[in-house]
């Protein structure tokens, strides 16, 4: 489980943070990453990997503008489709105005909420249950104490990352790059669906669009390419002929 607060008083942020590790003890979650902000560009730049294993806890009002924490609830939903995202606020008659954002918020807390342990409790929960509910159509990968779990169908490729051995390089379907803290070894060990079509590239063979034999390239749907090795163009193709054609 990955967790970020977007809070400036400090007094806040100290509560939610020994509220949440309580929790947590208490539900024997021991592999998390717990991070917390005082300033909205200081998350947006270290959001974490998309995964429904994410939660943002975000304070509606920030440095006086009642409704940055909505505007910030966009940028992260845009980049992370998976996350749940938690309201922490002083403004409760700020909850329709969420609605109209259109973020689909798991939940609206009050900082003065008398149930306030209880209701963060729910909420991991809920977050934890989606894990438990993650079926085949999903890539599931444990980086550390990270999680990502992203829609199998997605996935164009991995690449091996060009300076770090140790890494390597995810390309999604909406032509989004996320570098991954494991190597192609690693990764190939987690899916038997990813295809090793050459030294450097783990391929979905489902959104392959066709072949260049000449180039000896793999085309995708989004026009993304990735190199096949000479040797496995036979083998790939056959397999890409028994891949059942989407409408």
């Amino acid at each position: 489980m990955n967790i970020a607060i977007l809070e400036d008083e400090y007094i806040h942020t100290y509560r939610l943070t020994e509220i949440i590790s309580t929790i947590l003890k208490e539900l024997n979650i021991s592999t998390y990453e717990l991070k917390t902000f005082k300033k909205s560009d200081s998350l947006l730049n270290d959001l974490f990997v998309p995964s429904n294993q994410n939660i943002y806890f975000l304070d509606l009002e920030l440095e006086g503008n009642k409704q940055q924490g909505l505007e910030i609830s966009k940028l992260i939903r845009n980049y992370d489709s998976y996350a749940s995202l938690i309201f922490f606020t002083s403004h409760s008659e700020l909850l329709p105005l969420t609605y109209r954002y259109k973020v689909s918020a798991l939940d609206f807390i009050a900082k003065d909420s008398q149930t306030l342990l209880d209701d963060i409790k729910e909420d991991l929960k809920i977050v934890l249950n989606k894990r438990k509910k993650i079926d085949s159509d999903m890539f599931n990968l444990q980086v550390g104490t990270k999680f990502i779990n992203i829609e199998f169908d997605k996935i164009c490729f991995f690449e091996s990352h060009y300076a770090n051995s140790h890494a390597s390089l995810l390309w999604l379907l909406d032509n989004r790059e996320l570098q991954i803290s494991k190597n192609l070894h690693e990764i190939e060990r987690e899916d038997h669906r990813l295809v090793r079509v050459h030294r450097s590239f783990l391929v979905n063979l489902a959104n392959v669009e066709f072949i260049d034999r000449t180039k000896k390239l793999l085309h995708f749907k989004n026009d993304l390419v990735c190199p096949i090795s000479r040797r496995k163009l036979k083998n790939i193709q056959e397999q890409l002929l028994s891949i059942p054609k989407q409408e």
